[in-house]
């Protein structure tokens, strides 16, 4: 059986060969949530039951390799991009493993407090609402919003895991627009807060069994901290790979790099 490591060297792998032969894709965005997508499916997520929103659409193609990799039969990456295919730039909710058409950051949020309310209102049985979101996101009074409403619905099913690579398009997130005290603010608006190392499956996993196990009043926040670009040398905290594609020199590159 092949290890974790080997299996996250390849998800990786996978992001940089898709973007480079689709000429799209966010590769460093991609990068910098494989494990934290890799917990989720792998692990916790239960379908049709639970409801999976990436309100932080650049990772889309993390979560396309990560359901290629669980052998996810409805999964062809080499349809991505392609006319007509459901594997789109941005993740859909045509698409089994996605319960929102994702593009315009900051909705993911509200639209789970909306699918909170309605199993509540409607007596529908107990299951996780999971958002991935990133910290430049954050930037947006709709998140905020969000969270707000889900402390006062008392919305405790839902788990909010950020994706904290302190990275956006326009720079460090400290400098674009600082969100710290960042557990201060989460636990004034209503919510428990876990911190964790974003590229530990382990410690993710964990976190998530722990706030399942452990439901408070409101929603729980999973704080995973990553580096943007993690698991590429040359990726690593190089703004320019939000949006580039790269070459074949560098693809072969990589694949030495990661062993695969």
């Amino acid at each position: 059986m092949l290890s974790y490591r080997h299996i996250e060297r390849n998800i990786r792998y996978q992001i940089f060969k898709l973007c480079h032969e689709s000429r799209g894709g966010h590769i460093a965005s991609s990068l910098s949530m494989v494990e934290i997508l890799w917990s989720v499916f792998s692990t916790h997520y239960k379908a049709p039951r639970d409801r999976f929103l990436l309100s932080s659409c650049q990772g889309a193609l993390a979560l396309y390799c990560v359901q290629d990799a669980l052998r996810n039969q409805k999964v062809e990456l080499s349809d991505f991009l392609k006319e007509g295919s459901n594997l789109t730039m941005f993740p859909n909710d045509k698409l089994s493993f996605s319960d929102m058409t994702s593009g315009s950051l900051g909705h993911g949020i509200s639209m789970a407090v909306g699918m909170g309310l309605h199993k509540k209102f409607n007596n529908i049985a107990e299951s996780t609402l999971y958002v991935v979101i990133g910290d430049g996101e954050l930037d947006e009074g709709s998140n905020w919003e969000g969270i707000m409403a889900a402390a006062h619905f008392s919305i405790n099913n839902l788990i909010i895991i950020i994706n904290y690579n302190k990275v956006q398009i326009d720079g460090p997130t400290a400098t674009v627009m600082n969100i710290e005290p960042l557990v201060d603010k989460l636990i004034s608006f209503g919510c428990s807060v876990l911190s964790v190392d974003g590229h530990s499956t382990e410690e993710i996993t964990n976190a998530i069994s722990t706030i399942k196990r452990n439901k408070t009043a409101g929603p729980s926040v999973l704080i995973a901290h990553t580096v943007k670009g993690h698991g590429i040398s040359f990726c690593a905290r190089d703004l320019s790979w939000h949006y580039r594609v790269p070459t074949a020199l560098e693809l072969d590159f990589v694949k030495n790099e990661l062993d695969v």
